[in-house]
């Protein structure tokens, strides 16, 4: 048998059935991709149920610790607004107090010639009324010069009582003292 065989058809129909194999041809690919893809389609549709519900889980916890975290922030929130209320009182109540800074400033302006501050330490009046204290202590040159300062400290106005030890005056020279002081200690 030769390997060429020949074909009597006339051309047009020759087109013809060309045009119809190829026609034929891509209608079968056509028809077996449509066939792959709902195959695979079926194949997936397991994986995307799970997927799904792993995704509606998730959704689920989301909406949980969302829950968790307002409830958390509520608590948080209250917390901080406590303390900031009792930073609110607390500084209220700093306005009513005296300043220690102008009733230290007072008590050194006073004249102390001879006299050699060592510490001052204060405890304000509660709300204005006059028991105020504030210890002065340090060294006086003299016993005049302790007298002096003394009389200086007793004379402030936001003072209503200077108080020294009388033991104060038992050295001549380089006498150690402590004058508490009373009152308001508002000048």
């Amino acid at each position: 048998m030769s390997h060429k065989l020949i074909n009597l058809l006339p051309e047009d129909r020759i087109r013809a059935f060309r045009r119809d194999y190829f026609l034929h041809l891509a209608v079968a690919g056509i028809l077996l991709l449509t066939l792959i893809t709902v195959i695979h389609g079926i194949l997936l549709f397991p994986s995307y149920l799970s997927l799904a519900q792993k995704r509606d889980a998730k959704a689920m916890e989301l909406a949980k610790l969302n829950a968790g975290l307002e409830g958390s922030k509520q608590e948080e929130v209250s917390a901080r607004l406590a303390a900031l209320k009792g930073d609110a009182t607390y500084l209220a109540r700093l306005d009513k107090t005296p300043s220690a800074s102008a009733a230290v400033r007072a008590v050194l302006a006073a004249p102390r010639a001879g006299i050699k501050i060592t510490s001052i330490s204060i405890t304000p009046s509660a709300s204005g009324a006059a028991d105020g204290k504030m210890a002065v202590s340090g060294i006086a040159a003299t016993r005049e010069a302790l007298r002096a300062y003394d009389l200086a400290l007793a004379g402030l106005p936001f003072v209503s009582n200077a108080d020294l030890p009388i033991n104060a005056y038992a050295e001549e020279s380089n006498i150690g003292f402590s004058i508490t002081l009373t009152g308001t200690l508002t000048p």
